[in-house]
């Protein structure tokens, strides 16, 4: 099993749920040329990450490659330690919102020239997706005041959001008034799976 990330991506997600399984996985590290490279486009056309290889079977998007080591892996309890309906669609609820909401409102912050060309329309478009993401990022604020993980326990939607929150310091978003994610990233960092993806990637604890 081969599993392609780029450094500090939300493909950070199913790193670190790999070091949960203890699965005997192979890690390639990834640049922005070589996602857009003939052999990598052959595996993912889209050039983005993770993409999943297991033997013959190619798995991309996140959540799908979440899902397929989950259900290789159920013991490792990657998403979350209780597994009812309601706590499954409560883990869904919470990687939907960070994957196409939380994630989709940095894609400004990382391209502004995607969207828009000149210089002064960059800067407005960029300001306004500040305020949308720190918007958002109430919503997970006000659910860690009542409970020190997302779900309730641990799971790959927590690290999902530590992501996330590495990318608003990035860049130098103010969200000094959501104090909850103080104690969290500490609970996230203090964790082995996520320490070790964090050396593997070569990134530093926030």
């Amino acid at each position: 099993m081969k599993l392609y990330i780029l450094p500090g991506a939300c493909s950070f997600v199913p790193h670190t749920a790999l070091e949960w399984t203890g699965a005997d996985y192979e890690l390639e590290i990834m640049d922005h040329d070589a996602l857009k490279s003939d052999a990598y486009l052959s595996i993912n056309p889209q050039g983005t990450v993770p993409a999943l290889v297991d033997g013959d079977t190619v798995v991309t998007q996140n959540i799908a490659v979440q899902t397929y080591i989950n259900a290789l892996y159920p013991d490792a309890k990657i998403f979350g330690a209780n597994q009812s309906p309601v706590e499954k669609a409560d883990i869904m609820h919470w990687l939907a919102f960070l994957n196409a909401d939380l994630h989709k409102g940095f894609a400004p912050l990382f391209a502004p020239h995607k969207f828009v060309e000149e210089d002064t329309a960059q800067e407005d478009l960029q300001s306004n997706a500040q305020e949308k993401v720190i918007s958002m990022l109430d919503i997970p604020n006000t659910q860690l005041g009542k409970q020190e993980y997302l779900t309730g326990s641990k799971s790959t939607a927590d690290v999902y959001l530590y992501v996330v929150l590495r990318w608003a310091k990035k860049f130098n978003l103010n969200v000094e008034k959501y104090q909850n994610f103080n104690a969290f990233i500490s609970r996230i960092e203090a964790d082995k799976g996520v320490t070790a993806a964090l050396a593997q990637e070569g990134l530093e604890k926030v």
